[in-house]
């Protein structure tokens, strides 16, 4: 799998994309798991975008662009299959997410909308070290980016509404 070069306006995000083009959770496809759930979304569902990718899926065939109104950003939807160099970013790091904690720091914890449909947040699975260590640097690059640390922190907001962070 080669690093497909995307070059957005934002060189974190660039540097998250190559982070994470390499690794997933599990060293086997985690979609035989689940039948592919979270790529089987619909008009109600989809992964959100962070600042800067939206230029990258708008017009594209293989991903529906929508707004999700519940977390004021834009989103995406594939058609069950992609090129796993091209998808966004919530799918890189997807069962995971990050968050924000109380003392500013940003973490990596379990996408509280994945709880329900991965079986990786409900059951014990050797998760890959490589990308949760990956994981963990991009925390980092987040931290220190101001519009990339405002998203998360707005969207963690929203999510630890419904909850405590798993």
């Amino acid at each position: 799998m080669g690093y497909f070069y995307h070059k957005f306006e934002s060189d974190p995000l660039d540097k998250l994309y190559e982070l994470l083009e390499d690794v997933t959770p599990l060293p086997s496809d985690c979609g035989a798991l689940c039948g592919g759930a979270c790529c089987k979304g619909g008009g109600g569902d989809g992964m959100l975008l962070f600042p800067g990718e939206r230029a990258f899926f708008d017009g594209r065939d293989d991903f529906m662009l929508l707004s999700d109104e519940r977390y004021d950003c834009d989103a995406v939807v594939c058609s069950g299959s992609c090129d796993r160099s091209k998808r966004p970013l919530s799918c890189r790091i997807y069962p995971y997410f990050f968050y924000v904690s109380q003392s500013g720091s940003v973490t990596v914890e379990n996408d509280l909308r994945a709880i329900g449909r991965c079986p990786l947040t409900e059951q014990e699975y050797q998760v890959n070290k490589q990308f949760l260590r990956r994981m963990r640097m991009c925390a980092k690059i987040v931290e220190n980016d101001r519009e990339l640390y405002g998203f998360v922190g707005r969207i963690s907001a929203l999510l630890t509404d419904f909850g405590p962070l798993a």
